[in-house]
């Protein structure tokens, strides 16, 4: 029964065959079933062997990767300990290698900086007086006129006849009351022909009742005709006082003719649009203006008011800045300002006219007028304009190396050494130039250095040591992180 089963079962064969010779001799025993069991134990063990395999060859993978890590690092530590000087390598661990340089004391010109926009001296915006139409245009964009000189004419047919019909008016007053010419207020009118007729009426009954007073007393005259003469008397006054108001209202009304003859006269000068003369302007050479733009054309219709013609007065430009509040101590009228125009950063110089009296409610700043000299025509209205305005020279500033100036978020700070001390700084900056920067705030002690390479490893308190002033000897010695740091 065995022997059949072994014949079935080759694998069970395979399995429970041994080297030694003596077992293919014996019988097997009852518990042979049990073989099977063996077989999947023996399964699990070569799995785990195949497991433990390759963890090992991991491991033994990573070992080698980190060897060779540490050999290169230990390599390139090892060239760039060689490469420092023989007295660095004598230092402490913590000493940290820096370059530095003095504090230095210059003088140093302070100003206000300010943005603002190129203005015509004066910008004019003339307008027709009168309505009609363009007849005729003198004058067109970028015509450089005079003051008085003609601009613009419109159709003169309405004014001349308005003209007539007033001079008419006032040939008429004149005629009625025999006026040679128009009356002024300190004229006598008793000698007008209606006054006079009346003056002597007046005179006559007067006279009459003078020569009949004798006979009254005599009882010769009746008392309706000393009544009757009495009576004209009064009457003849009344009506030489009436012939002189009205001679008085005879001249008012002529007065008012000729105003009306003046208007009309003043129309006809109104239909000529001409140059203004300027009066704000106080070099002769500046009087004349540029024509900006021109509004109409011939043929338009213009009314009162319609706008016509802007000029710009002279060659002189007017910049309006706006200067904070803390500087309205240190910018006064006559200061030079300096300034660069335009794209192609022209240089000018100008000075300040006007300053306002009063300070701005919503930005903090007063208004500050500058003129601008243009005599070559180069600077135009409406350019934009950067201003710096001379306020101080501070003889004795405190000035370190652009690159002695390390920020960090925001925060502006600098390392002294102090005995081989680091002692860190909070600072204010002031002026600034490519080459060197002001510390207004704190003041910095006397004859200090400051740090210039190195900033980044530093902290209050390091200890720090100087590298070589050579410039090759700095570069050699400088490592990774300090290049960074730089």
């Amino acid at each position: 029964m065995t022997s059949n089963l072994l014949e079935r079962d080759p694998a069970v064969e395979t399995t429970v065959v041994t080297p030694t010779k003596q077992l293919d001799k014996q019988p097997l025993s009852p518990t042979a079933p049990l073989a099977s069991k063996d077989l999947a134990s023996k399964d699990s063990v070569k799995t785990s062997g195949s497991i433990m395999t390759w963890a090992t060859m991991l491991l033994l993978l990573i070992a080698a990767f980190g060897g060779g890590w540490w050999f290169a690092n230990n390599q390139a530590n090892q060239h760039e300990r060689m490469s420092l000087p023989q007295s660095d390598l004598l230092l402490k661990d913590d000493a940290i290698v820096v370059t530095t340089e003095p504090i230095v004391y210059r003088d140093v010109q302070r100003y206000v900086e300010a943005v603002g926009t190129l203005n015509g001296f004066e910008e004019i915006t003339l307008s027709s007086k009168q309505e009609g139409r363009v007849l005729r245009i003198h004058h067109d964009l970028s015509s450089v006129v005079n003051p008085g000189e003609l601009l613009l004419e419109l159709d003169p047919t309405d004014a001349k006849l308005a003209y007539e019909q007033a001079n008419r008016h006032v040939q008429t007053e004149l005629a009625k009351w025999g006026f040679k010419s128009v009356p002024d207020e300190s004229e006598d009118l008793q000698q007008l022909p209606t006054v006079v007729s009346a003056r002597l009426r007046f005179e006559l009954a007067q006279s009459r009742l003078t020569r009949m007073t004798p006979l009254k007393a005599s009882n010769s005259v009746s008392a309706e005709d000393w009544e009757q003469a009495k009576s004209d008397v009064l009457v003849q006054q009344s009506e030489w006082q009436n012939q002189l108001l009205m001679a008085n209202s005879a001249a008012a009304t002529a007065r008012l003719r000729n105003a009306e003859l003046a208007i009309a006269d003043q129309r006809i000068n109104d239909i000529s649009i001409r140059a203004p003369l300027p009066t704000v302007l106080s070099n002769p050479a500046d009087h004349f203006y540029t024509v900006s733009e021109r509004l109409v054309s011939e043929g338009t219709l213009v009314r009162p008011g319609t706008e016509v013609f802007k000029l710009v007065l002279g060659k002189t430009l007017k910049l309006r800045l706006s200067i904070p509040e803390a500087y309205s101590r240190q910018v006064m009228v006559g200061q030079t300002v300096d300034l660069v125009t335009g794209a192609s950063q022209k240089a000018s110089i100008g000075t300040i006219e006007r300053i306002a009296p009063s300070i701005d409610r919503t930005t903090r700043t007063f208004v500050v007028e500058v003129n601008v000299p243009n005599q070559d025509g180069f600077l135009k209205p409406g350019g934009f304009a950067k201003a710096k305005i001379l306020i101080g020279n501070d003889t004795k500033a405190t000035t370190i190396p652009i690159h002695g100036l390390y920020s960090f978020a925001g925060l502006n700070k600098v390392f002294l050494n102090e005995n081989g001390i680091a002692k860190e700084f909070k600072v204010k900056l002031g002026e600034q130039t490519d080459e060197w920067v002001e510390i207004v705030e704190p003041a910095l002690p006397a004859n200090g250095s400051v740090v210039t390479s190195g900033q980044k490893l530093l902290s209050e308190g390091s200890s720090i040591s100087l590298r070589s002033n050579s410039k090759e000897s700095e570069t050699a010695t400088l490592s990774p992180a300090e290049v960074g740091s730089r």
